[in-house]
């Protein structure tokens, strides 16, 4: 169940790769939680160190939200 104060923010997430042809590989997690910050955060635990986070304008539906089975305070790949 989300609570009120909980918002499912989408996070980007990009790192060098090699073996992409552009060298960038980007990936795009969501974050269930109070706060921005602390959706980079929990991100920045679920990721490699080298990774660079961006909290998105974007944010999910809590029909979405609660359709994936996101939950609280859980950095999770989309």
């Amino acid at each position: 169940m989300i609570e009120p104060n909980q918002t499912a923010y989408i996070v980007k997430v990009t790192r060098t790769d090699t073996d992409m042809p552009n060298g960038v590989l980007t990936m795009l997690y969501t974050v269930l939680t109070e706060s921005p910050e602390n959706a980079a955060e929990l991100t920045q635990l679920a990721v490699k160190a080298d990774a660079e986070i961006e909290v998105l304008e974007a944010r999910l539906s809590q029909d979405t939200a609660q359709a994936i089975g996101l939950m609280p305070d859980y950095a999770r790949a989309l």
